[in-house]
């Protein structure tokens, strides 16, 4: 059935019917001028309706969740952009709130001498990735003829002092009540971080 339609040309007219298709949704968020420099292509946005949002405030990235059903079995995927320089942490957020263990990647980093997609992992294996709220590990990798699989461990740097401090409050008046003492905060984590990698 395939070979005939290649042969009939018939996916030529499949696709034009595709483009006539009329879409409704809106992309909104995509087009808000805050979130407008986290696009790599402006004219390729998320749908509002299935837009993928990042944390409890429902940040903007250009991603979408895709849900496809053939022959009875539901699929369920994200597609995304090859992230810019300024938006890697939004990529590694969205995909362990996802729990996406597997990335496929599309697309070269550079074609036709256009960047395509920023490197969003660390290409040796002793120097981790180095990003705001996360450490991308590369356990390993393997090269192949067409593609390139690797493995990647993501840690993510477990605590925030604002955070606690904000959940002390809630719970009792007064905690940490001067600036000294949530300086000394800061001080008394980052000796015992040191500490850490000294035994490490």
């Amino acid at each position: 059935m395939l070979q005939k339609k290649v042969l009939n040309y018939e996916i030529f007219q499949e696709f034009m019917d595709l483009e006539c298709e009329n879409l409704s949704d809106e992309f909104n968020c995509g087009n808000e001028p805050c979130n407008r420099d986290k696009n790599r292509y402006r004219d390729i946005l998320p749908y509002d309706s299935t837009r993928v949002p990042l944390g409890e405030s429902n940040d903007y990235i250009n991603a979408s969740y895709i849900r496809i059903v053939n022959s009875g079995e539901e699929y369920f995927y994200i597609a995304t952009q090859g992230p810019l320089p300024d938006t890697i942490s939004d990529f590694w957020q969205m995909v362990l709130e996802n729990q996406a263990n597997v990335i496929a990647m599309m697309t070269r980093e550079i074609e036709d001498g256009t960047v395509k997609c920023h490197r969003y992992w660390p290409i040796s294996l002793k120097k981790p990735l180095e990003l705001k709220y996360f450490r991308i590990f590369l356990e390993n990798y393997q090269i192949l003829q067409y593609f390139i699989i690797r493995i990647f461990k993501v840690v993510e740097k477990t605590f925030n002092i604002k955070n606690i401090v904000t959940q002390m409050r809630e719970h009792r008046c007064g905690m940490i009540q001067t600036k000294e003492q949530y300086h000394f905060c800061y001080k008394i984590v980052l000796e015992v971080l040191q500490k850490i990698l000294t035994l490490d």
